[in-house]
């Protein structure tokens, strides 16, 4: 029976309650560190999210309940949880003019003008999975909010990339979102963030070469998503002078690399199954690596189950479902990151599951050259 359908009596999970609020939260803790007196307490977001969170995490534990499937679709129509999406980017563009205020127009010392940076750009990276969730949705209104919160991440090539490239290659040796087996985070960086910068142009060119027309078109979206970006830098510096440049920058680096760290915990190893035709058979639970906890999937708005959200793009986050077909990252995001960083950790946590996961014999295993123990090493994808 469905974790949610306990004793008769339906339980939902607590997501289904607070929508995407804790996100927006998180980025108002800069704020809160102001109230507070200024100086270290600048380094209060860092502090909570990376110092207590990956134990309040631990602590909290799992929530595997999912909506029970005949309320799927009262839980989708509710305009609540849109609004929380919402909600997010006049937060965002706050705390950007109160950081971007405070840093240059005010006496700091430089400790606290370095932890209130990092916690800006930590809070507008955080935005990154909740503008993912908009850049889903159907709605032009949605998309747009999507792109605004991007845009102040420098990722407004997300929607091209994610949306028409990486949920058509996922789990295969074509997406530079999908790591492979031996591949640590440090080289997978790399690889993720140049390629899928180039794949959103190819990716526009291509569209457009099929309707007879140039990339050089007005009808290129990463143009002017390209531009829109440039607009909000244009914006900060001519208010606030060259300094904004620097701290664009940060806020530029810190949500790419959360996204790039994301990334690779999401599909580490596992590769789809090709046909005798040439293409990839469709994505499934089995192709994703899922996570359940509790304070991770707040934080993350749902991202992190994500092997439903890849077998059915279109279900909102509110509806996602833990998918017990999928393998499951043994501690949640909070922890994943930091072990992420950690070659020697990440192997010892995760290849274990790994390669119990393989021995099922449902996923292709996704290697690099020599990484894969030989018994997976025949019909892998190896590259």
């Amino acid at each position: 029976m469905d974790a949610a359908l306990e004793s008769g009596k339906t339980r939902l999970s607590p997501l289904t309650k607070v929508g995407a609020i804790p996100v927006s939260l998180t980025a108002m803790l800069p704020f809160v560190g102001y109230w507070l007196g200024g100086g270290a307490w600048h380094w209060l977001t860092i502090g909570l999210l990376f110092g207590v969170g990956p134990f309040l995490d631990l602590w909290l534990g799992e929530d595997n309940a999912n909506v029970p499937p005949q309320l799927e679709r009262e839980y989708e129509r509710r305009l609540y949880y849109r609004l929380t999406l919402w909600l997010y980017l006049p937060v965002q563009v706050a705390l950007v003019l109160f950081s971007y205020n405070l840093i240059i127009n005010t006496e700091m010392a430089l400790q606290a003008q370095i932890g209130l940076a990092l916690s800006m750009a930590v809070g507008v990276g955080f935005g990154a999975t909740l503008a993912h969730e908009l850049c889903h949705h159907p709605s032009k209104l949605d998309r747009f909010i999507g792109v605004q919160i991007f845009s102040l991440c420098g990722m407004a090539n997300f929607l091209v990339y994610h949306n028409y490239g990486h949920h058509n290659l996922v789990a295969t040796p074509e997406d530079p979102g999908s790591a492979r087996y031996g591949e640590s985070f440090w080289k997978f960086t790399t690889r993720n963030i140049s390629r899928k910068f180039v794949m959103s142009w190819q990716i526009e060119a291509q569209r457009l070469s099929r309707q007879g027309r140039g990339w050089l078109s007005p009808h290129n979206l990463m143009i002017w998503l390209t531009l829109n970006e440039v607009a909000w830098v244009a914006g900060l510096t001519w208010y606030f002078g060259p300094l904004a440049l620097a701290l664009f920058a940060v806020q530029y680096a810190a949500p790419r690399f959360l996204l790039s760290v994301g990334d690779y915990m999401e599909h580490y190893g596992l590769s789809r199954r090709k046909l005798p035709g040439g293409e990839y058979e469709p994505a499934r639970a089995i192709h994703s690596w899922d996570d359940s906890y509790m304070l991770s999937n707040f934080l993350f708005t749902a991202v992190d189950r994500h092997a439903d959200h890849h077998e059915n793009s279109s279900r909102p986050f509110q509806i996602l479902r833990v998918r017990q077909d999928a393998p499951r990252l043994p501690y949640g995001y909070l922890i994943m990151i930091f072990a992420a960083f950690v070659p020697a950790v990440w192997r010892r946590l995760v290849h274990p599951v790994l390669e119990a996961f393989y021995a099922k014999g449902e996923v292709v295993p996704h290697g690099l050259p020599g990484a894969l123990p030989q018994r997976f090493a025949q019909g892998a994808n190896i590259r």
